[in-house]
């Protein structure tokens, strides 16, 4: 009888850590959605203020590369929500 009590104490002892564990990675998680949202709105408005700066049928090499690593970070953070 102890044994079992042993074991089952045991196996409550690793349910918890990995419950631990599993809220770890959730709250590392989130806390990397927020920085790469926050960095989402800084390139955003990077992006918008050089558009603002172009003329009307002209757009720079630059801003377009700057529009295709917004959508890098945002594919991320998208597959990261999906996780």
């Amino acid at each position: 009888m102890a044994s079992a009590r042993a074991q089952q104490h045991i196996a409550s002892a690793v349910q918890a850590a990995e419950h631990a564990r599993a809220e770890m990675v959730a709250e590392d998680r989130q806390k990397k959605m927020l920085a790469d949202a926050d960095q989402l709105v800084a390139m955003a408005q990077q992006l918008k203020s050089a558009v603002d700066q172009t003329k009307k049928d002209e757009l720079s090499v630059q801003v377009i590369k700057q529009a295709d690593q917004i959508e890098k970070l945002a594919k991320s953070v998208k597959d990261r929500m999906r996780q």
